[in-house]
């Protein structure tokens, strides 16, 4: 056997069904093995990234399902691996599995500066959780095995193989055996320690019971263990209030008793202030990143903090914790279940202090919603938001961009699924949506998916429209089209006196473009129009694109400013609408 059909062989052991990619010289040899053999469902991107936040979603997406996978992507050399790294990037700050195979140019020239070569090695090493470069025909199944085994063990994360293109038609001598079934990753530095210190499990316990204004923080980490129910059940036995990270959202449902909805720069007021408040920070699967914290200077400087983690780096990174427990949180959520020592508490004096903070801009905020229109007549997402959880009852998938668009979805739109809630959290990607909804829809093909964007980011990634119209994929595309970059236009017109430099953007005819790719379109302008829009979307059948105009002047509060802590949270301005 040669080389490349090792490369194939390794995946299809592993249970790999959808690989996502774009050819090209380096790589020639594996993508003509995989047409002779058609033993996988190949996704052709129309750009590397787009192939990449493909491969992210039907990894994350699939957590939870009866048949997890890790998503796969496939690129050339030089420029094609290259235009990977963004999605390793994100993949790596946002803990998803993912294992990109890359071709490189002969072992003979490496070096050289031959035509396509870059050091695909030596640029993902800061990204990826590992990195590997086989060099002989035999190793390639060890090397795939391995990266599988990387990618998803503890903290989940990108893996990169970079396969010499002498090495993929190289052949293995007749006596090479490899035993998949068999096969053990000899990885002496790679620890992993699933079990949690029980000791500390009681230190934790004894002090959940002992504090009065607890809180706990829902991270990523709660959905890539798929421990949502487990989340729910502990904390209405501790009766605690639960805040979630970007990531987390969508582990519990919304409107839970017990949710207080996303924390952080620009949570909700009841999160935010409970978190300022709090006596003992539960924090389970997350990092502390700085748009949660704030001012590190400020944070939780009253607070006790327990922090669950499985990747023993976050833990004391950013903050102190008074018991650490380095472990997958959804075994540290069965023994504090299981803990006939967790006493529940009313806390009737701290639900009526969050009820009370809830109230503080709820009203300002159900009128703006009410109104649906901005200053000029034009759309406010947040009432687009609220419309489509109404269609949808909160029960579809959102994929998100990054933007205004995307904290707004964030904080508004109803989830009521698990894991229906995806988007680009640490790297801040734009583009990502499009993309990465045909990984999601690829892996819950019996749900509905909406790719949610706004006209910045949706033309960073607008090619992948050529994917959805090959493929037939049933995504529907909500376009927020406010005619600027939202999000920094949002900041120039808090912190830069309402200058708009680089914000404002002179779009084309998207409707053209969706016709072009022989996608449905419509454009919504009138409030009263936004409810039948949706519904015609949801109930097509096939890919639809919905653009509504919307108020650039819309600003999504409350917003911790940068630099600032939790309790400089800005809850109104005069430029808000």
């Amino acid at each position: 056997m040669q080389g490349k059909e090792l490369v194939l062989k390794a995946l299809r052991d592993k249970g790999v069904r959808y690989i996502f990619g774009y050819t090209g010289g380096a790589i020639m040899p594996v993508f003509d093995e995989m047409e002779k053999q058609k033993c996988f469902d190949f996704i052709m991107s129309r750009h590397e990234q787009g192939a990449a936040f493909m491969a992210m979603g039907l990894s994350r997406a699939s957590v939870g399902t009866d048949r997890p996978q890790t998503g796969v992507c496939l690129a050339t050399s030089g420029p094609g691996a290259m235009n990977l790294v963004t999605g390793i990037a994100d993949a790596g700050m946002d803990s998803v599995p993912l294992l990109a195979i890359t071709g490189q140019v002969p072992t003979g020239v490496i070096a050289t500066d031959a035509f396509q070569e870059s050091d695909v090695v030596g640029v993902m090493l800061p990204l990826a959780k590992q990195t590997y470069m086989p060099l002989k025909v035999e190793e390639i199944e060890t090397t795939i095995n391995e990266a599988l085994y990387v990618a998803v063990t503890g903290r989940g994360g990108p893996v990169v193989v970079d396969i010499p293109k002498d090495i993929q038609i190289q052949e293995v001598d007749s006596g090479y055996r490899f035993d998949h079934e068999r096969f053990e990753p000899d990885l002496p530095g790679f620890y992993y320690s699933p079990t949690p210190d029980r000791q500390r499990i009681r230190d934790a316990v004894e002090m959940i019971n002992h504090s009065e204004r607890p809180i706990i923080l829902c991270g990523h980490g709660i959905i890539n263990a798929n421990a949502g129910a487990r989340l729910a059940a502990f904390a209405e036995k501790a009766r605690i209030p639960v805040a979630f990270t970007l990531h987390g959202l969508s582990a519990l449902p919304v409107d839970h008793p017990l949710s207080l909805g996303m924390v952080g720069m620009h949570g909700t007021v009841e999160a935010n202030r409970a978190l300022l408040n709090a006596d003992l920070i539960i924090s389970l699967g997350m990092r502390f990143d700085d748009r949660v914290t704030g001012n590190l200077d400020q944070f939780a400087l009253e607070a006790k903090v327990i922090h669950v983690e499985i990747d023993p780096s976050e833990i004391d990174k950013n903050v102190r914790a008074s018991v650490d427990i380095n472990a997958d949180v959804g075994q540290a959520l069965n023994l504090w279940l299981k803990a006939p020592e967790l006493t529940p508490k009313p806390r009737q004096r701290w639900f009526a202090q969050i009820d009370a903070f809830r109230a503080e801009i709820g009203e300002t905020i159900e009128r703006e919603i009410g109104e649906g229109v901005g200053r000029e007549g034009q759309l406010l997402m947040k009432r687009v938001t609220r419309e489509l959880s109404e269609v949808t009852a909160g029960r579809d998938i959102i994929v998100a961009d990054v933007g205004q668009h995307q904290m707004i979805m964030a904080r508004f739109y109803d989830f009521q699924t698990p894991n229906s809630w995806f988007t680009s959290g640490g790297a801040g990607t734009m583009g990502c949506a499009l993309p990465m909804s045909i990984g999601v829809k690829l892996a819950r093909p019996d749900e509905r998916v909406w790719s949610v964007s706004g006209d910045g980011g949706f033309q960073m990634n607008i090619q992948e429209l050529g994917t959805i119209m090959e493929h037939d994929i049933d995504v529907k595309i909500l376009l927020m089209n406010n005619g600027y970059l939202g999000m920094v236009r949002q900041w120039q017109t808090l912190f830069y006196d309402g200058r708009y430099a680089g914000t404002p953007m002179r779009n084309p005819d998207f409707g053209a473009i969706a016709g072009a790719y022989g996608i449905p379109h419509r454009r919504v302008t009138a409030v009263e129009d936004i409810r039948a829009a949706l519904e015609a979307a949801a109930d097509h059948r096939g890919a639809y694109m919905l653009e509504f105009l919307c108020d650039p002047s819309e600003i999504v509060l409350p917003m911790v400013p940068a630099g600032g802590g939790i309790a400089d949270m800005i809850v109104t301005h005069p430029g808000a609408r």
